[in-house]
């Protein structure tokens, strides 16, 4: 930029820097901004597997729990896929009882050969703290240290929007121990070297099989009751297994190889259920494997059954002793193989009401109802899942009336909250904010215009009067030359002249396109 000198009265070029933005106002929107995302910060929840960590020996059965843990956050979804490692642990069975949800999108599964549970479900009340969600029972296998993980999740959020709050899950993580368990004699314990003993018997050597591990997708919880008749029940053979005996028996230490009819050589790997082979009730999956040295441990897996509905039932009204009295209902279903579950009861077109079995001993009253007549059904449940329906009609006399609801009015100061206030003042900083930088840019560009004419007009002055001054200057310069007898400080007067208006000419020069490439 220019200033003018208080002597000569001419343009001075000062050269500096425009600052284009506020470094205090940028500073305060800085400031502001986090404390914005800190006020509006969401927790996360988390999956977790309890208990945590734990010692067992080789063939032992133990339970683990899978949890949400919501950290803060209200959810009602949950969908996971975790990963076991299948040469320590393998699965038995996965349980639902005891959840946090009622509804499962994705039913309970899992597999021992690839080594992965799933399950996904939900539930219509929030989930505000650490809940159940599925149980877990391993059984050991072998030695070694096996861990559970959460290989992939999703965990919704009760805001009406499913948003994912999943933040990570917690690894579980089980060591394993073999026992001292008997074993058959073996060469260097006693056993002769030679392979015939005094009977002339061979002597075989080695280990009975193990416990058989068996598993279905249909039938995956011993102690739940189910209303299937179809399913497969499946196992891994070890390698030196060559008969099965399976079979279906009512007696929990069955051993299925003394019926010949359940022996399969060679072994098969899976059991089909159907109809024709299970009954309602209590049975077990009775499996046994051999192999050279003879038969191993059976597994006497519980399978409970029931096809049949609950019995036909009635629903008893009593109307109460006053006239402004609602009825009181009262009902009790009869299930002899699994027994009653809970009961569901839907008056007219209203959503039905779920109604527990000590709930329903007592009675269960009608409330908020204009007087009218009201059909009344109930529908029965038993704990496979079949139901019983019984309906009747009732009469309301009870002179109930609906309230007038009145629309809330929505005040204009109801708006201004602290979270809405701090959104109105952020919003309008950025925008004061960005119209200053156009501000101060548009400046910048008029006041550089305004340099560049000014430098440019300089220059042409400067041009002008140097010219002007130079032409004099060798105007003197020739006249001096003329003249026939120039003495020697003459002569180096002239030539120090000459080679000074030289020097002057190119440094004016050198400024003036110093000044020009500034300014592009």
């Amino acid at each position: 930029m220019f200033t003018y000198s208080s002597t000569t009265g001419k343009k001075i070029l000062r050269t500096g820097t425009v600052p284009l933005t506020n470094k205090p106002f940028i500073f305060l929107l800085v400031v502001l901004s986090l404390f914005f995302v800190s006020v509006l910060n969401v927790l996360a929840a988390e999956l977790g597997i309890s208990p945590g960590s734990g010692s067992y020996s080789a063939g032992q059965t133990f339970k683990a729990v899978v949890q949400v843990i919501p950290g803060g956050d209200k959810v009602n979804a949950v969908e996971a896929t975790l990963k076991f490692d299948t040469s320590v642990l393998s699965v038995v069975s996965v349980n639902k009882a005891g959840s946090a949800f009622s509804l499962w999108t994705t039913e309970p599964t899992f597999s021992n050969s690839g080594g992965t549970i799933k399950f996904g479900g939900g539930s219509p009340t929030p989930i505000k703290k650490t809940s159940n969600l599925v149980t877990i029972t391993f059984k050991a296998k072998s030695a070694g240290s096996g861990s559970v993980t959460v290989s992939k999740a999703s965990v919704l959020a009760a805001d009406g929007r499913g948003t994912d709050v999943y933040k990570g899950s917690r690894q579980a993580t089980y060591g394993v121990k073999v026992k001292n368990t008997e074993k058959t004699p073996s060469l260097g314990q006693g056993a002769n070297d030679d392979t015939v003993g005094n009977s002339g018997e061979a002597i075989v050597f080695g280990d009975k099989p193990s416990i058989p591990e068996i598993g279905s997708t249909t039938f995956l919880d011993p102690d739940t009751w189910y209303s299937d008749t179809e399913g497969v029940f499946t196992w891994t053979l070890p390698f030196d297994v060559d008969t099965v005996a399976v079979m279906i028996s009512d007696d929990p230490d069955n051993r299925p190889e003394k019926n010949k009819k359940a022996i399969f050589k060679p072994a098969i790997e899976e059991f089909k259920i159907t109809k024709d082979n299970v009954s309602d009730g209590v049975q077990y999956v009775s499996v046994n494997f051999k192999n050279q040295v003879g038969w191993g441990t059976p597994v006497n897996r519980k399978l409970q059954i029931d096809t049949t509905p609950p019995k036909s039932f009635t629903i008893n009204v009593d109307n109460g002793n006053t006239k402004n009295s609602f009825p009181l209902l009262r009902f009790a279903a009869e299930d002899e193989t699994s027994g009653v579950a809970y009961y569901e009861l839907t008056v007219a077109d209203k959503e039905p009401v779920k109604i527990t079995v000590d709930e329903a001993r007592l009675g269960y009253m009608l409330k908020d109802l204009e007087d009218g007549t009201y059909t009344v059904e109930v529908t029965a449940y038993d704990k496979a899942g079949n139901k019983r329906d019984s309906s009747i009609a009732v009469l309301i006399t009870a002179g109930w009336q609906k309230p007038v609801t009145v629309a809330e009015e929505v005040s204009f100061w109801d708006f201004l909250t602290f979270t809405n206030l701090l959104i109105i003042f952020l919003i309008l900083t950025i925008i004061l904010e960005a119209v200053y930088i156009w501000y101060e840019k548009k400046r910048n560009r008029l006041r550089e215009n305004k340099l560049r004419r000014e430098t440019k007009e300089i220059q042409d002055q400067m041009e002008r009067i140097f010219s002007a001054l130079r032409d004099e200057i060798y105007d003197q310069i020739n006249a001096i030359t003329k003249r026939k007898r120039l003495s020697a400080k003459e002569k180096e007067a002239v030539e120090s002249l000459s080679q000074a208006l030289e020097v002057s000419e190119t440094l004016i020069e050198k400024e003036i396109n110093d000044v020009n490439i500034m300014l592009k």
